[in-house]
């Protein structure tokens, strides 16, 4: 005869300690909450502060085109240069800028290669910084000659005057070593924004419908195609996450050793030329 009796309950022992899975967010809070958290700062309105610093900031740094102007109008004799010194202050502010653009790929690339995870709170940070030392770095070998206007002529351009670049030459060695770790730098950096690109991407077609002000509406639409453009149609699937973090692998490996060879070839510099002064 069969036996209709309620089951027993199995009680399901917890796992152990050492086995238990550390939370993602912290404080007991959702992903979801950190995604409205981070995503606030570019949604709501912008803060009146925000409007002062941004405003100081920008008259303090239009001290940058009026001292180019007056370098440019009067020579490089302002900054102490004359033969057979030639670099002097330049070459020191060139070489300052690629030091604080190679830290921010340490930080960044490096910590990533190690799998050190305490990096995601710095890593936007350090690699924004990299791209703006860089291009800081690159106004003085540009400004350091005198007449700017001869600086294409570091570039292999064919021209009718038959005028190519001295190849032997550290400033041209510069031109590519710099142009090209600015290149991973800013491939490095956009690799890691586009997953964050589709999240706004999505945001804003959520609250598209609710939008009734017209201006709010077309800003709702820009937004849109801005992140749609640049999210190159990021879906979170599984395959754009395995090519997505093969890329982010190869442009963090090949960001390492461009610090080595940029700043070799940056003290190439002071190590070929046999002028004294450098």
């Amino acid at each position: 005869m069969a036996d209709h009796s309620a089951p027993t309950s199995v009680k399901i022992a917890p796992p152990p300690v050492e086995l238990e899975r550390v939370p993602l967010v912290a404080n007991q809070r959702t992903v979801g909450w950190l995604s409205d958290t981070i995503a606030n700062v570019i949604e709501d309105k912008t803060p009146r502060w925000w409007w002062i610093a941004t405003g100081i900031s920008f008259l303090a740094s239009l001290w940058l085109p009026l001292c180019l102007i007056y370098l440019i109008s009067t020579g490089v004799g302002v900054w102490g240069l004359n033969h057979p010194v030639a670099w002097g202050w330049a070459i020191v502010n060139f070489v300052w800028w690629i030091g604080i653009g190679h830290a921010g790929t340490l930080i960044s690339a490096i910590l990533f290669l190690l799998r050190q995870k305490w990096r995601t709170s710095i890593n936007r940070a350090a690699e924004a910084m990299t791209i703006f030392a860089v291009m800081c770095a690159g106004i003085f070998p540009a400004i350091h000659v005198g007449r700017i206007w001869y600086d294409w002529w570091l570039f292999p351009i064919p021209n009718a005057n038959s005028i190519w670049p001295q190849f032997r030459s550290p400033l041209l060695w510069d031109v590519f070593a710099v142009s090209t770790y600015f290149t991973v730098s800013v491939l490095f950096w956009y690799m890691g924004l586009i997953p964050d690109l589709a999240t706004m991407r999505d945001r804003f077609r959520k609250v598209a419908g609710k939008v009734v002000v017209p201006a709010a509406r077309l800003r709702n639409k820009a937004a849109q195609v801005f992140y749609g453009l640049f999210s190159l149609g990021w879906t979170g699937s599984s395959r754009h996450w395995r090519n997505y973090e093969k890329a982010y692998l190869l442009l963090a490996g090949l960001s390492t050793p461009l610090v080595l060879s940029v700043h070799s070839i940056v003290s190439f510099d002071f190590a070929v030329s046999q002028l004294p002064g450098w």
